[in-house]
């Protein structure tokens, strides 16, 4: 099994301005045949999510307008 790596991704909401940074751990997960499957990421709070760039959320407004960059 590989050992797990840390990201981190700068996001901007683009409805509100609000700008913000999130370190996440990532994981390759093996399916039954031994096979490594998509990368899963677990952000600080503990919250598992497939892509931090697909599911990005403003904190403060709620919007889904968000860049990470």
């Amino acid at each position: 099994m590989s050992e797990n790596l840390t990201e981190t991704f700068a996001f901007t909401c683009l409805n509100c301005g609000t700008a913000w940074k999130r370190t996440f751990e990532v994981f390759s997960l093996p399916d039954p045949a031994g096979c490594l499957n998509p990368l899963e990421y677990v952000d600080e709070d503990g919250r598992a999510m497939r892509s931090p760039l697909t599911d990005a959320v403003c904190d403060v407004c709620g919007s889904r307008k968000v860049r990470v960059g």
